[in-house]
């Protein structure tokens, strides 16, 4: 078992143990912020998958909601699993859809006909209640019968599933031709790198993704409205999390979501009423200002610092071998 295989599993298991613990202790309220933290949590690396083209959405509430209301809509006529499946496959075939007509559009351009797309298709919801239950919204069933410990180890395990897809996504196969493309799409597409299909991939997966965690939203209280799942919240937050964490990885992500939440909290407890937004939109702003590579860029700065001397050319003499 080669060492970059040990790593991913030690960061899967590192992923699990905090939930482990949680269950084990039995707390309630630790549990369902827990629980919300996870989903923000894919949700980002799902954000994440697509910004390594260079690609900014601010759409993606759009595959949240597209997620959680097909496994809802699906789950009675196929069933638990297959429900989710299609319901997040749907996802999939949106984005490659949406991918074929905006992907050609560059930086703040796809940025804004995302944000178009994801508020379409919440007044798409509204205006078809015979199908969707319009501004009423659904009763999808309710995941792990409504136990909360439960519903945090099955979140869990969604969320080591989406580290593992975006740990593919940074391998040897896709990683170099991802960020080929986000820094000069024109030397990549002359260097033979099929641009717009990869494009579409990411945008496809990343969709399913985020229609992963749409689904687990959605599936947490058996009762979920439009402006739970389409609201701006669902489609700025990914962006601070994956910003304050670290792009371009698996744990930067998961990193930022805890600690936005934490921040969240503290801010919360220390001004209480709705002035706790403004401290906590400061302390964000700072971070992203002091660490324009988020809390994982600062890990590796700390990791070079203590390194032994000699040990990065004894490495990169093994990567080259």
């Amino acid at each position: 078992m080669n060492r970059s295989l040990l790593t991913r599993l030690g960061l899967y298991a590192a992923i699990a143990a905090p939930s482990m613990l949680l269950v084990a202790t039995d707390q309630p309220f630790l549990i369902q912020v827990a629980i919300g933290t996870l989903i923000s949590a894919i949700l980002a690396l799902a954000w994440d998958i697509l910004s390594r083209t260079g690609q900014v959405s601010l759409g993606h509430a759009a595959f949240f909601g597209i997620g959680g209301y097909g496994s809802a809509l699906l789950t009675p006529v196929l069933g638990p699993v297959l429900g989710w499946a299609a319901g997040i496959l749907l996802c999939g075939l949106v984005a490659v859809l949406l991918g074929a007509v905006t992907l050609r559009l560059r930086r703040l351009y796809f940025t804004i006909a995302t944000l178009s797309f994801s508020l379409s298709i919440q007044v798409l919801i509204l205006v078809t209640p015979g199908l969707t239950g319009g501004s009423t919204g659904i009763m999808p069933p309710v995941i792990a019968g409504g136990s909360p410990p439960l519903q945090l180890l099955f979140v869990t395990g969604c969320l080591v599933v989406a580290a593992g897809v975006s740990d593919v996504f940074l391998g040897r196969r896709f990683r170099p031709a991802f960020f080929m493309i986000r820094n000069n799409p024109e030397l990549a597409a002359a260097s033979g790198v099929p641009v717009t299909r990869l494009k579409i991939l990411a945008f496809a997966v990343s969709g399913m993704v985020a229609g992963l965690a749409g689904s687990c939203y959605c599936g947490l209280y058996g009762y979920v409205i439009p402006d739970d799942v389409f609201t701006t919240n669902w489609n700025v937050l990914p962006l601070a999390v994956t910003v304050l964490g670290g792009m371009d990885t698996t744990l930067g992500p998961i990193v930022g979501a805890v600690v936005l939440r934490l921040l969240e909290e503290l801010a919360r407890q220390a001004v209480g009423g709705v002035g706790y937004q403004v401290v906590y939109g400061a302390v964000i702003i700072l971070f992203i200002v002091g660490l324009p590579e988020g809390l994982a860029g600062l890990g590796r700065v700390v990791l070079r610092r203590f390194r032994p001397p000699g040990e990065g050319t004894r490495i990169k003499a093994r990567l080259a071998s």
